[in-house]
């Protein structure tokens, strides 16, 4: 008598975690290469058996019920995965040189979850880009599911069920019914993490799971000219050496990305609670008055050309991962003396 076992597969992950769903039936173990395949996926099916040679037996393989494949020791096929919301049934039978007929089946579904990592690391106003993942930022990992029922119709997400695990330890408190989003804010102990989540229907006749592998890095700084008339120009980062051109003066703005630190907190806003300290400094010496500044003017000394090396340092004392070295040379030529000119022999943060 046929029995048939029914496989839910897994959607693609990084770190695969099967299901366990038994396959044997009547001595052959149906085995799949990923049992989490997406759509159209090629996937191979492989026929096994403990107690028979099936190596030497007549294999016939059929596929929704129609013929797919025979021969003496087929023991693997290649097949699609089918569309979203659909089944592909498969049924091997082998019959043994001896005459006994071992015979399994096994269906498999099909589907997707897309992970979109986040962090709340600062960036400036109207930044397009990615933000670095920093240490001990908060991370926010938003789960949406491609899961469809047998009309092909996908589920609505908010109406899964999601358990999220964070490296090897499930989440209680973050998981449940339409519980899309995982957030936390990383440890102290720099390290790798695995985040995953199952996500299933609430009858079960549907489920996926999919994980990331991700590693923190140090968040940088930017640096950007602070223009007198339109503001910090984010549109272009300064380079390795900028020069201060005709005029002789330059304000230069620095941007602390990824670190924790909020919108309220940037130059124009500052409350004084900011826990970040900039230290300046201008061909090795140390400019102490700006140590809660984010810009510097630079001013070239009157009747003299070279470059000068600024450097910052930007620490977070609240997290204190968080740190940053970067700089730049600012290159000035010989300015004439025009009136009350400055009497500067090195360049000076103001």
């Amino acid at each position: 008598m046929k029995r048939l076992i029914t496989l839910f597969v897994l959607l693609p992950i990084s770190l695969v975690v099967a299901q366990g769903v038994p396959t044997s039936v009547q001595g052959i173990n149906l085995v799949l290469s990923t049992d989490n395949p997406s759509p159209g996926q090629a996937i191979t099916i492989t026929a096994e058996s403990y107690i028979s040679d099936i190596n030497s037996s007549n294999i016939t393989w059929s596929l929704n019920g129609s013929l797919y494949q025979k021969g003496v020791g087929l023991t693997s096929i290649r097949a699609e995965a089918p569309e979203l919301g659909k089944r592909l049934n498969i049924t091997v039978t082998a019959i043994t040189s001896d005459g006994r007929t071992l015979d399994a089946a096994i269906s498999i579904g099909s589907g997707n979850i897309d992970l979109i990592l986040e962090s709340d690391g600062y960036t400036p106003p109207f930044f397009k880009g990615k933000i670095p993942l920093a240490y001990q930022n908060t991370y926010r990992v938003v789960a949406v599911p491609h899961l469809a029922d047998p009309t092909g119709a996908e589920y609505d997400p908010r109406t899964l069920v999601y358990q999220w695990t964070k490296d090897t330890r499930v989440v209680q408190d973050a998981s449940g019914y339409g519980r899309q989003v995982f957030s936390w804010k990383d440890e102290m102990v720099p390290r790798s993490r695995i985040i995953s989540v199952k996500v299933s229907a609430r009858d079960g006749t549907a489920q996926a799971e999919k994980a990331i592998i991700f590693e923190a890095s140090n968040p940088f700084i930017g640096f950007y000219t602070n223009d007198p008339l339109y503001g910090p120009l984010y549109d272009k980062t300064l380079g390795e050496s900028v020069g201060l051109g005709s005029k002789g003066e330059l304000s230069v703005l620095a941007v602390p990305f990824g670190f924790n630190k909020s919108l309220s907190d940037s130059a124009a806003f500052s409350d004084g609670t900011d826990d970040l300290s900039f230290s300046w400094m201008i061909n090795s010496i140390a400019q102490t008055a700006l140590s809660a500044s984010e810009s510097i003017v630079l001013r070239a000394p009157e009747g003299q050309g070279g470059s000068s090396n600024i450097s910052l340092e930007i620490r977070n004392a609240s997290d204190i991962l968080q740190g940053a070295l970067n700089g730049f040379d600012a290159v000035f030529s010989a300015k004439k003396p025009d009136g009350a000119a400055d009497d500067m022999t090195n360049f000076n943060g103001i």
